[in-house]
């Protein structure tokens, strides 16, 4: 997911995003230009905590982690 050493991954929650999606994404955005537009992550059960993968795309956008 993330290669920063503090980041612990999200919780899952009932609905929420799109587990692949994200770890697509993230993957992409360690890797290419942080410019990169956001898809719209599909809601799912069992999914990633969304709050906690937008807090954590704005730190990485915010140049908390991008490229690390």
């Amino acid at each position: 997911m993330s290669t920063s050493p503090e980041f612990r991954g999200f919780d899952l929650v009932r609905r929420g995003y799109d587990r692949s999606e994200v770890d697509r994404y993230l993957e992409a955005l360690s890797q290419a230009d942080p410019q990169a537009p956001r898809p719209a992550f599909r809601i799912r059960l069992r999914g990633y905590d969304r709050g906690q993968v937008d807090a954590r795309i704005a730190d990485l956008l915010a140049g908390g982690g991008v490229g690390e």
